[in-house]
């Protein structure tokens, strides 16, 4: 089985979503201690926490440009994280006689969701770190879905 795709154009158009609500998160703090100044602490306290959690789900989400190359001798995938701070370009490259299994891990909705991959390297098995779809498109989940379920028969 072969696949071959990638999700440029949905991760620039989520990772511009991403940095809005997060601008807009930060807006009502810089408003708050320039012109308000509101005696309010849960108020305060709520804005904090609310920027806090963006930020975090934004980083630990899943959201990743991802580019799979699946051929009959190879799975190739290429990914780094949307996050603009310590981005990190990665890469995976295993044949397949050496897969054990390829899972597409569901999330809450499509946050959260991933591709997880367990390989024989050197005689050893090998479960290499997560990768996040929540920036890929329905159509291309279920096609890794399709290609995990070529292994579950093996």
């Amino acid at each position: 089985m072969t696949i071959k795709f990638d999700n440029k154009d949905r991760a620039k158009k989520v990772s511009n979503v991403l940095r809005i609500i997060v601008m807009l998160a930060i807006v009502p703090i810089g408003i708050n201690y320039l012109w308000i100044e509101t005696t309010d602490k849960m108020v305060e306290m709520f804005m904090w926490l609310f920027l806090i959690v963006i930020i975090a789900l934004y980083y630990t989400g899943g959201f990743c440009y991802v580019e799979v190359d699946a051929s009959p001798a190879k799975l190739d995938v290429k990914y780094y994280n949307l996050f603009p701070f310590w981005r990190e370009y990665k890469r995976i490259v295993i044949p397949v006689e050496r897969i054990k299994y390829v899972k597409v891990r569901k999330g809450l909705g499509r946050f959260g969701a991933g591709l997880l991959i367990c390989g024989r390297i050197k005689g050893r098995l090998a479960m290499f770190p997560s990768v996040g779809l929540s920036a890929c498109s329905q159509k291309q989940i279920e096609e890794l879905k399709v290609y995990a379920a070529s292994f579950s028969n093996k």
